[in-house]
């Protein structure tokens, strides 16, 4: 079953209270009825995905109480997902040590969500000392369970930090998972560190296609200025049209300067050409003697 999770929720919500969230009412859909279902048979997921439902109001009255209970029935069952929402709860509620041993009871059983959230605690010093290197080694370990999030704040913690052999993996995790961030940073890695062109340009091509406008613009410098990488003006051209649509000042400058120049070379080349015509025309009329 699709897990449900909800990243933060808006304090001073009522509590309208729910004595039993798993009645089913006639108002109910048909997926709300199947949770409730599943929840009340003893199904731990479905009881945290019913929780996310009255926690944000989706389908149902919203209501903080019955999601709670539903949160904490289900994590006391030792479900991670359940664990993960209580601790949101928690820390929106500013209860850091409450939300803590949430976060590190599910991040043990491998929920990458919670594993994330324990660094981004350490980062803020959120009822905790402020500790950056444990931060971003939450982040990796979050990373390693597929949360993209991990991935790209890993990523940048280690770059910024010049630790680029163990920021490119986690760039590269959060490429593939689809962050353009993540692309971008690799493809910066890949320049500026490792001298390697191909990749540089593998990188942020694909992070251009994930929308960073800086990345298109780089594509595009790289092959109008032909020095590290093949000239292809028509390549150049298409990269920083991408660039500048995606709100790229300098891509767009780029675009009009090599456009003006094609053109102006063009005209060049038609003035020259009806010029050799002229001068052929007048050879034909006056042949040398």
């Amino acid at each position: 079953m699709k897990k449900l999770v909800f990243v933060s929720l808006i304090l001073g919500v009522l509590f309208y209270g729910c004595s039993d969230p798993t009645k089913i009412n006639e108002s109910d859909t048909q997926e709300v009825r199947t949770l409730k279902t599943n929840c009340a048979a003893g199904d731990l997921e479905s009881c945290a995905n019913l929780g996310v439902k009255y926690a944000l109001g989706q389908e149902v009255k919203k209501d903080m109480s019955g999601a709670k209970s539903l949160f904490e029935k289900s994590c006391q069952g030792g479900n991670p997902t359940g664990c993960y929402n209580l601790g949101v709860i928690d820390r929106d509620n500013k209860s850091y040590k409450k939300a803590m041993q949430n976060f590190e009871t599910s991040c043990e059983k491998g929920f990458g969500q919670s594993c994330y959230s324990i660094g981004v605690m350490y980062k803020n010093a959120e009822g905790v000392d402020q500790d950056l290197d444990h931060a971003a080694s939450m982040f990796s370990q979050a990373c390693s369970l597929n949360n993209v999030y991990g991935c790209n704040d890993g990523c940048a913690y280690y770059k910024d930090d010049a630790q680029g052999d163990r920021a490119l993996p986690l760039c590269q995790k959060a490429c593939e998972l689809g962050n353009g961030a993540g692309c971008f940073n690799a493809s910066d890695l890949y320049f500026n560190k490792y001298q390697d062109i191909q990749n540089t340009i593998a990188y942020a091509k694909r992070a251009c296609d994930l929308g960073v406008a800086q990345s298109c613009s780089n594509v595009g410098f790289l092959y109008a200025e032909g020095k590290q990488t093949h000239q292809d003006i028509n390549a150049a051209l298409t990269y920083f049209d991408k660039g500048c649509k995606l709100g790229a000042q300098d891509a767009c400058s780029n675009y009009q300067n090599i456009q003006a120049h094609l053109q102006t070379k063009q005209t060049n080349q038609k003035s020259h050409q009806k010029t050799d015509k002229k001068s052929n025309a007048k050879a034909q009329h006056n042949p040398s003697k």
